[in-house]
């Protein structure tokens, strides 16, 4: 028996990499470029432009001024042997 699961939106793209939360231990939280399997995926109703996955005045606006939102989707298959 298989179970597909389909996500649509978009994500912030450069290089081939996607934006997203690379480390995190509960007391401090970094983000930077990771492999698009792992990042994830916004609702393109609120994420309208690269810097929308932020906030005002953060130290990652020129970054990610650099980028372009795609529009991804991701298929994930579960077969149940």
């Amino acid at each position: 028996m298989k179970h597909i699961k389909e996500e649509f939106g978009v994500m912030v793209m450069k290089n081939g990499e996607a934006w997203g939360c690379t480390y995190e231990d509960g007391r401090e939280t970094q983000y930077g470029w990771m492999n698009p399997a792992d990042a994830p995926i916004h609702d393109p109703k609120y994420c309208t432009s690269t810097t929308s996955v932020t906030y005002p005045n953060s130290p990652y606006i020129k970054e990610l001024e650099t980028a372009t939102l795609e529009a991804v989707v991701r298929v994930t298959t579960v077969e149940v042997l």
